[in-house]
């Protein structure tokens, strides 16, 4: 029998699970040059953005198993996320997403207790505080919001690389 909390965990994971296919479509078909470019008034390339994003999803999964793998200072921890390697592809990148997300999504499965507190580390809380408990739950719904929020942003950048819209890239293989 499936269980409420498994019930939204997988409802959780299907909502996020649109946000990366976003973050993937706005991928297809670029050159690794193309993916690095930053083609408007923000410092955000598409590689950049991903690398971003990936980052925060393997912060989420460390906080909700209770690891602390990276730097104490948060900032310098955020600006690393950015980072683009020379040597990084899109399928590379690609590839690191699905494997980070899948490594999510197992650890949400996981997890019994969406209301469970997730202790965050006092220089990172101050970034996610919105006034109620950091749970299971939270990090998840914000790990949503932050796909969400860049998916539009990747949206931007990707139509002004190549003209290229979210509604045409969902439909490419």
């Amino acid at each position: 029998m499936t269980t409420q909390t498994e019930r939204e965990a997988e409802l959780l994971l299907t909502i996020l699970g649109n946000q990366f296919a976003g973050l993937r479509g706005s991928l297809s078909g670029l050159t690794a040059d193309q993916a690095r470019d930053i083609p408007s008034a923000s410092k955000m390339s598409l590689a950049s953005l991903l690398n971003h994003l990936i980052d925060g999803l393997e912060a989420t999964i460390d906080r909700i198993s209770g690891e602390q793998n990276r730097t104490t200072d948060p900032v310098e921890a955020w600006m690393a996320g950015w980072k683009v390697d020379d040597d990084e592809s899109v399928a590379g990148q690609v590839a690191r997403l699905d494997a980070t997300a899948d490594r999510f999504a197992e650890r949400l499965r996981a997890e019994s207790d969406l209301d469970r507190i997730v202790a965050i580390p006092a220089g990172a809380a101050v970034w996610l505080d919105q006034g109620v408990p950091f749970t299971v739950r939270f990090l998840v719904l914000h790990q949503i919001e932050e796909w969400a929020r860049h998916a539009g942003h990747a949206d931007i950048i990707r139509e002004s690389i190549d003209g290229a819209t979210a509604d045409v890239l969902a439909e490419a293989p």
